[in-house]
């Protein structure tokens, strides 16, 4: 191996004190540390994770319990697929003027309607 070097064939530039500062470096104290570190989540098991059993309906909980804590979580957004969809229903029934199927594509927008599935997608090919 040649042309490398090791720690000890390594010379410091000519008017530094970095042999002052490696013997300091090596003559210091070894710290240590006492605390434990920290724990980035909680461990398998302790509650992280909701059963589906404990999912309920707004319907079903009394909302009027201290020890009942309610989510509500936000509609679903669209996918882009279904935004594709719902933008061109939008703009097919504004050109048209069928309100029923600008309807439907700001109800895909809105994420209360997916894509229908075509007819012809359900026999098998």
């Amino acid at each position: 191996m040649a042309g490398e070097t090791t720690p000890s064939q390594v010379v410091p530039p000519a008017g530094t004190d970095s042999e002052q500062r490696l013997q300091a470096s090596a003559s210091s104290p070894v710290t240590g540390i006492d605390t434990s570190p920290q724990q980035a989540s909680a461990p398998p098991d302790a509650g992280s994770e909701i059963r589906a059993e404990q999912i309920k309906k707004p319907s079903e909980v009394n909302q009027a319990d201290p020890d009942v804590n309610v989510v509500e979580l936000p509609p679903r957004s669209p996918t882009f697929k279904e935004q594709v969809y719902g933008y061109a229903r939008l703009v097919r029934g504004t050109m048209l003027g069928r309100p029923d199927v600008k309807e439907q594509g700001t109800k895909v927008l809105r994420g209360e309607q997916g894509i229908p599935m075509r007819r012809d997608s359900q026999s098998s090919k």
